[in-house]
């Protein structure tokens, strides 16, 4: 009698344990990232999440691709709808527009229950962009630097030392003419200088603020609150990029309609010899044009700079969703990712730099190679984006004025004028 009530008690244990992982089993998370179009990244993505299976067999994770140019009208749509993915992947500067619709999910009930130091491992300026009102609701992701990228077999060409590259933006604006040629002879300039992005993309600002900020000028007042384009500084940093273009035509053709990877297609196939990228540069004009060798022709080197020595910084962000179903589940997703055994893959993978001290400040793999050593010096000199949340509306008004420039529309003192008083009225509701 004993036996058989002893094996009923085994027999509804069982069940129970079958029950319970039959109900874990069958947890899922939606997962999005704009990198799941990239091919390099998306090989990356699906292999970590392969090993994110493994490690947790009752997690499912699907995968939802998105563009970099649509990700925040996906989710800000999908969130108010309540049905945004469980984690999702965005720009640091789109952050206060999340934060303030209460799109993103305060993660500090997370954080906390992981003990005390669990945040130690990061750079601190990464943290701080992360918060809403001294509470942390999203992870830190990339933290990298904007540097100059240029073709080295293209500067020897043109009598250039690719181991003295431009220091300044008066010896770059002088590189960048010599480097613009008739390569083939027929009397028409088929190489140019430079290629950067002219075009309304979240690309564009990263390619831009290196001009403002070392021409000694900003887009806002320190107090975010009236435009700084008023000043002798901006509107020199803004002429010089036009000039760049209509001037000394050292830019190629169709300016206002190339995007960051135009550009990096114009830099695989030598259209033009130096461009302003970070660590994912490498990889993928590699990927564009294996033949290039990009790894071995490409150097990098800081920002030139004119008053003072800046650079933009790409800072990218983990969020999740507040209507997620599975919020101990998707904090398990967001910390495998901003892990160190992954943050070390996604610099092995794809060559961006961590927002981890442990990964970027001391991986042997980061501190010994060629690009991501000169990207990691460049932090201390780097500038982020206006943290409001008119920015992108702010930056749409700037980049129009900004065309309207380069395609002889009005003058670039006209055109940035424009921008200073549309940028207030914007500040101003």
């Amino acid at each position: 009698m004993k036996k058989c009530i002893i094996a009923s008690i085994v027999i509804v244990f069982l069940s129970i344990v079958s029950v319970d992982s039959a109900s874990a089993a069958q947890v899922s998370l939606r997962f999005s990232d704009w990198h799941l179009t990239e091919d390099v990244w998306n090989k990356s993505l699906n292999e970590a999440i392969a090993i994110f299976h493994k490690k947790y067999p009752n997690i499912k994770v699907t995968l939802e691709p998105v563009s970099y140019k649509e990700k925040e009208t996906k989710y800000t749509v999908e969130s108010a709808a309540g049905r945004a993915p469980d984690v999702f992947h965005v720009h640091a500067f789109s952050l206060p527009m999340f934060f303030s619709k209460g799109f993103a999910k305060d993660l500090t009930p997370f954080i906390e229950a992981e003990g005390p130091g669990f945040l130690d491992a990061w750079y601190p300026l990464p943290l701080k962009l992360m918060k809403h009102k001294g509470k942390m609701h999203a992870m830190p992701g990339d933290y990298m630097t904007m540097v100059l990228f240029y073709n080295t077999e293209m500067f020897k060409a043109a009598g250039l030392d690719p181991d003295k590259p431009p220091k300044t933006w008066d010896e770059f604006l002088d590189y960048a003419k010599r480097l613009t040629r008739d390569t083939d002879g027929d009397g028409k300039v088929d190489q140019w200088g430079f290629g950067t992005v002219g075009a309304k993309s979240p690309g564009f600002s990263l390619r831009f603020g290196p001009f403002i900020w070392s021409f000694g000028g900003d887009y806002l007042t320190p107090d975010m609150k009236h435009s700084a384009l008023d000043s002798p500084e901006a509107k020199e940093a803004f002429t010089f990029f036009v000039e760049l273009y209509s001037k000394h035509k050292v830019v190629p053709p169709g300016l206002t309609a190339m995007n960051p990877q135009e550009v990096r297609t114009q830099l695989a196939q030598k259209k033009v010899a130096m461009i302003l990228g970070s660590g994912w540069t490498p990889p993928i004009v590699n990927k564009i044009n294996p033949d290039l060798k990009a790894f071995e022709v490409l150097k990098c080197a800081p920002v030139p700079t004119k008053r003072k020595q800046a650079t933009a910084i790409w800072l990218s962000s983990w969020v999740m969703s507040p209507n997620t179903k599975h919020p101990k589940e998707a904090w398990e997703l967001m910390k495998f990712i901003t892990s160190k055994e992954m943050e070390l893959k996604w610099f092995k993978d794809n060559r961006v730099t961590s927002s981890r001290k442990d990964v970027s400040g001391v991986a042997p793999e980061i501190l010994n190679d060629k690009f991501a050593s000169v990207l990691a010096s460049q932090l201390p000199y780097g500038e982020v984006e206006p943290q409001i949340k008119q920015w992108p509306e702010i930056m749409d008004t700037f980049t129009t004025s900004l065309q309207e420039a380069i395609v002889g529309m009005k003058t670039p003192e006209k055109a940035i004028t424009e921008a200073h008083e549309r940028i207030n009225a914007i500040l101003a509701r």
